[in-house]
């Protein structure tokens, strides 16, 4: 399972989870993607943030996890399992960077 980590800026005001995100602030985000190599889902890595709202995307970090006991934090394991059964799954800190 490919990992990304990075940052990303919110095109309109968003509402999810009872948190409100701001158009124009800038959050990290961690993704999972069932497909590898990194270079060959860029593309597919894009659409699946701007169809959510958030583009000038910066990805900081990219890897392989093999194993979802890898993961420690509960959030991500859940992500880690949704991008198993559908492809992609990303998690957005509800905090902004700014």
């Amino acid at each position: 399972m490919l990992i990304i980590n990075g940052t990303a800026e919110l095109m309109q005001d968003l509402i999810q989870d009872d948190k409100e995100f701001t158009k124009g602030t800038r959050h990290e985000f961690t993704m999972f993607s069932k497909n590898m190599p990194f270079e060959q889902q860029l593309t597919q890595i894009e659409k699946y943030l701007v169809d959510r709202g958030w583009d000038n995307i910066e990805v900081l970090n990219n890897g392989v996890v093999s194993d979802t006991k890898d993961i420690t934090h509960n959030i991500l394991q859940q992500a880690y399992q949704k991008a198993q059964s559908e492809g992609f799954a990303v998690t957005v800190n509800n905090h902004s960077l700014a």
